[in-house]
């Protein structure tokens, strides 16, 4: 049945009911109005899916309530009878109402409940503030003269309560919606109704009887027509709710109301004075409304300062969020991570940090504003690839962090890494470009605390300190890591205690630095590379390590870093090459042919003195310039592309040679390749060492000695570690070789030995073949 249906054969009813003698005619129109009413309720309820289901069972309830409630009065009115102010029907009465109160705070949408707990305190402050009024003006002024008549008259003022606690909420309800819908309007004339009826009916109340008539039970029949139309009417439409978001923004109208209830009591107190009713008939009426309105106004007030307090939390919030991503800044990261470490049991919590190699280049490219979406990209990538209770944040710049606690059983923390790797280094658009970039992921975790040795002593010592590790401890481990795998040149590291024992070594060692180059502890260190067709030794790489006096032998990856940073690399290379070319002419003049490599770094690419140190340095030894290799990464080379091909230009036309150092695992292009004077590919040893066990690596070195081939360029093999390697490497074509398998790095007063040795016990390619045939 549609709506205007509902409300036109109701308003025919009404009018029925109206024009019809009282009677039983009368009566059965009431009922069936009544009834169609409580069916048209029951039905929305049974059919409502939605969150307002709930507020429906009640408002069913309620109105079936009046019902029963009407049909005591209609039997208690057979025979003329009077109806007196307390009956067995208000009870009914008071429970619909009641119910029906409770439906309507009920009343909810697709957003949650339409009132909150802040507009039903305002709307008992009023309606406490009214029923105080009715209670002493509406109702006779002998009330409260004795008990038994306050008790009698008790429902009446519960009634006017009521109704003045549903007026203010649908009054409420349209400041919070501006709705002038159909159901709105509906329930504005069925509570007014109401409300009319009910102030007119016990405006008359007397201590022995309750005055009704066919004008007042019409208005209550056209209420039930009313609320049927809000039952019977289901629409589509989406009300849109008024901002509440600032706890500021009460309302002139709101805060007229409340002030208006509140000063009632007040109000009252003075009336009754200067009517001269005595204080004894009235007194704790006063006392009772207003304990209720103080009670009201103080939940109300607590809600207001509740929501001060969660503004207050937000903006907290907001201020340890990252504003470009959304997620955890690092004071939050901190913060949660320390909790996660205080909470995490038996489990291990894991630290992350991310860093997006190369992003640079999008803000260059495209501008900051293009950056920052990219940022957020990346942030819904690690989000979306982690569980939902992980913590996901960004430290600044480029760098992410994820922190995790699992128990070390259920997790594979590289993989993990690898996924998250992964997720940066998906396909990604820029202004219809597709933008590849990658990412390099370090890895702390509370295992590492257990395995610092220092650090367990330190727990012996002081039991209270048994895991003293914390959140900062935890990013700055996965820091350490994270620089660790890019000096490797991988994309995800693990955390070590070495690396945290070097870390704090380095500072020293920097210090001391100095003092070593001068006093000559540097060490040049040279290993082997064999020529595949000869069969001999035809090349050195010269290696740097530091002879520490009280340390040992350090290798380079623990000083040249920071040596690079802070200036003193140039005095570096200027000592391996002086060692190195020293090296190849005292084994030159035995009668031992072979070139020595050195290798070369950015710093030495951007150095304008670097040909005439390299062209004093040769003439020092007179060592022929086809002797000396200089060996650069791919990342070095491509760093400044520009000034490094103009270096490396410059060395070739003195007549060294130039070799691309652990190839396959830079960022260069073909082009850059084809550009750079190269004479010589060394493939990586992360390929090779494992060529002969995954078909992935075995094909890489195999693309890598064709494309060597077609550009004329010589291609060695690092890594070597069995013969199985060297004999696939001879197979594939390959040049040259390298690796522990054909000498480790070695002092220079081994060498000549080493290089004596290999050459007798290596076959030339043609012997090799000939071997090879034959079995």
């Amino acid at each position: 049945m549609s709506w205007t249906r509902f409300l036109g054969l109701g308003a025919l009813a009404v009018a029925a009911y109206a024009i019809t003698p009282a009677g039983l005619l009368q009566n059965s129109i009431y009922a069936i109005v009544l009834l169609a009413t409580v069916v048209v309720c029951v039905r929305r309820y049974l059919q409502e899916s939605g969150p307002d289901k709930r507020a429906w069972k009640y408002l069913a309830l309620g109105i079936g309530c009046w019902g029963i409630a009407d049909a005591f009065v209609a039997m208690m009115e057979v025979g003329d009878g009077r109806v007196p102010t307390f009956s067995a029907a208000d009870g009914f009465y008071l429970l619909g109402y009641a119910l029906i109160a409770v439906g309507v705070a009920r009343a909810a949408d697709e957003n949650g409940l339409v009132f909150g707990r802040e507009e039903l305190l305002e709307g008992l402050i009023v309606a406490v503030g009214v029923g105080l009024f009715t209670w002493i003006f509406v109702i006779s002024d002998d009330s409260g003269e004795s008990l038994s008549s306050a008790i009698a008259t008790l429902p009446a003022t519960a009634y006017l309560t009521v109704d003045v606690f549903l007026l203010t909420l649908v009054v409420i309800l349209y400041l919070l919606t501006r709705s002038t819908t159909v159901p709105f309007l509906a329930a504005a004339v069925g509570v007014g109704l109401l409300v009319l009826a009910d102030f007119a009916t016990y405006a008359g109340v007397t201590s022995t009887e309750l005055y009704r008539s066919t004008p007042l039970n019409t208005l209550w029949l056209a209420a039930y027509v009313c609320f049927g139309v809000v039952a019977v009417h289901v629409t589509d439409e989406t009300i849109v709710r008024v901002d509440r978001s600032n706890p500021f923004a009460f309302g002139r109208a709101r805060f007229a109301c409340l002030s208006l209830a509140v000063a009632i009591t007040p109000l009252v107190m003075a009336v009754q004075l200067a009517r001269g009713v005595p204080v004894g008939q009235w007194g704790w009426v006063i006392v009772v409304s207003s304990a209720l309105v103080i009670t009201l106004v103080g939940c109300r007030v607590a809600c207001f300062l509740g929501t001060l307090r969660r503004q207050a939390e937000v903006l907290e919030d907001v201020a340890r969020t990252d504003a470009v991503t959304g997620l955890a800044s690092r004071r939050l990261l901190r913060e949660r991570l320390d909790t996660m470490l205080a909470t995490r049991g038996d489990a291990e919590v894991f630290t992350l940090v991310v860093d997006i190699d190369r992003f640079a280049q999008i803000n260059e490219t495209f501008g900051y504003s293009v950056g920052d979406t990219v940022l957020r990209e990346f942030g819904h990538r690690l989000v979306a690839s982690v569980r939902s209770g992980d913590l996901v944040g960004r430290l600044g710049g480029d760098q992410f962090v994820v922190a995790m606690r699992r128990r070390a059983t259920q997790i594979d923390i590289a993989d993990t890494a690898v996924r998250l790797q992964f997720a940066v280094s998906r396909t990604m658009f820029v202004h219809d470009i597709n933008v590849a970039l990658d990412a390099t992921v370090g890895i702390a975790s509370t295992q590492d605390s257990v395995a610092c040795p220092h650090r367990s002593q330190e727990s012996e010592a002081n039991p209270a300190e048994a895991n003293p590790v914390d959140a900062e401890a935890m990013l700055q481990r996965a820091h350490v890591a994270l620089t660790a795998t890019k000096a490797g040149h991988a994309h995800v590291g693990q955390y070590e205690p070495e690396m945290d024992r070097d870390r704090h070594n380095q500072m020293r060692l920097l210090g001391e630095l100095d003092k070593a180059i001068r006093d000559r502890q540097l060490r040049v260190f040279f290993q082997p590379c064999l020529d595949l067709a000869s069969g001999s030794v035809d090349r050195l790489e010269a290696l740097l390590r530091w002879q520490h006096p009280r340390e040992g032998l350090i290798g380079p990856s623990i000083f040249l870093p920071d040596a690079e940073r802070t200036g003193m690399l140039p005095a570096i290379t200027a000592l391996v090459l002086d060692e190195a070319l020293a090296q190849c002419s005292a084994l030159r003049r035995r009668g031992i042919t072979v070139s020595v490599s050195v290798n070369l770094s950015v710093r030495n690419l951007l150095d304008e003195t670097l040909v005439e140190q390299v062209s004093a340095a040769l003439a020092k030894y007179s060592v022929p310039a086809h002797a000396l290799e200089f060996e650069v990464t791919e990342t070095t080379a491509m760093t400044d592309p520009v000034r490094s091909v103009n270096a490396l230009t410059s060395l070739r036309a003195l007549g060294v040679t130039i070799a691309i150092d652990d190839y396959g695992t830079g960022y260069s292009s073909l082009a850059y390749l084809q550009s750079l004077p190269v004479q010589t590919l060394k493939i990586d040893r992360s390929f090779v060492s494992k060529m002969n066990t995954d078909d992935t690596d075995a094909s890489i070195v195999r693309s890598t000695v064709d494309l060597a081939r077609s550009l004329g360029m010589r291609v060695m093999a690092e890594g070597v570690e069995d013969a199985g390697t060297l004999d696939a490497l001879r197979l594939l074509g390959c040049d040259g070789a390298q690796g522990y398998f054909l000498g480790e790095p070695m002092a220079a007063e081994f060498l000549a030995d080493a290089v004596i040795r290999l050459d007798s016990e290596m076959p030339t390619k043609l012997e090799w073949e000939l071997a090879r045939q034959h079995i």
